[in-house]
């Protein structure tokens, strides 16, 4: 067991070989993840990236801080790119989609059809610092989630969300204040 364990992540050369916008130190990826596009997606350094995840990043820039933990079974298709700042932490089966279909009926649905012929709601997504996503939750195209912010399981992110709130629900709606100690243990690490 202790053999597979060791081969469970891609050495740093395999990773190097991948063409990285940017790839910081110690980085650590599953072999069992799919990353598209890996011209423009930059890791920082001490991230890690989990069993089962899809990480697509067509024609935007994707940017993964250090120390961000993306955690097994994580989608996220990414066509207007994202950016997680340094400590947040996706929980397993997170589902983030900077672009979405027209649901209405006025274009057409669907990655088989040319681009023009369809429509929908895309935007950057940005999780700043210290933000935590808890599972099964979805976050939706052209938001910021604000530093320290934390939103609880199976939860649907549909707008901007500030600073330092616990959220939760479906859509979320902020629940009380989170405490800052984080920014003082965040000195230990560095």
């Amino acid at each position: 067991m202790k053999k597979m364990m060791g081969d469970a992540y891609f050495s740093q050369e395999e990773l190097e070989s991948f063409g990285f916008r940017h790839l910081g130190k110690e980085v650590k990826i599953k072999r069992n993840v799919g990353i598209y596009f890996p011209e423009n997606l930059s890791i920082g350094d001490y991230s890690r990236i989990d069993d089962f995840c899809i990480i697509t990043c067509h024609d935007k820039a994707c940017e993964i801080g250090k120390h961000v933990h993306i955690a097994s079974h994580c989608v996220l298709l990414a066509k207007s790119g994202f950016t997680f700042k340094d400590f947040c932490t996706l929980s397993p089966m997170i589902t983030l989609v900077t672009n979405s279909d027209d649901y209405s009926g006025q274009k057409l649905t669907n990655s088989t059809v040319p681009r023009h012929l369809t429509g929908g709601k895309e935007g950057r997504i940005t999780l700043e610092k210290h933000v935590i996503i808890g599972t099964q939750s979805v976050i939706l195209p052209d938001l910021t989630i604000g530093e320290g912010s934390s939103v609880g399981a199976m939860s649907l992110v549909n707008k901007s969300l500030d600073a330092w709130g616990v959220y939760f629900g479906i859509p979320v709606k902020r629940l009380k204040d989170r405490k800052k100690d984080i920014l003082e243990l965040e000195k230990q690490v560095i």
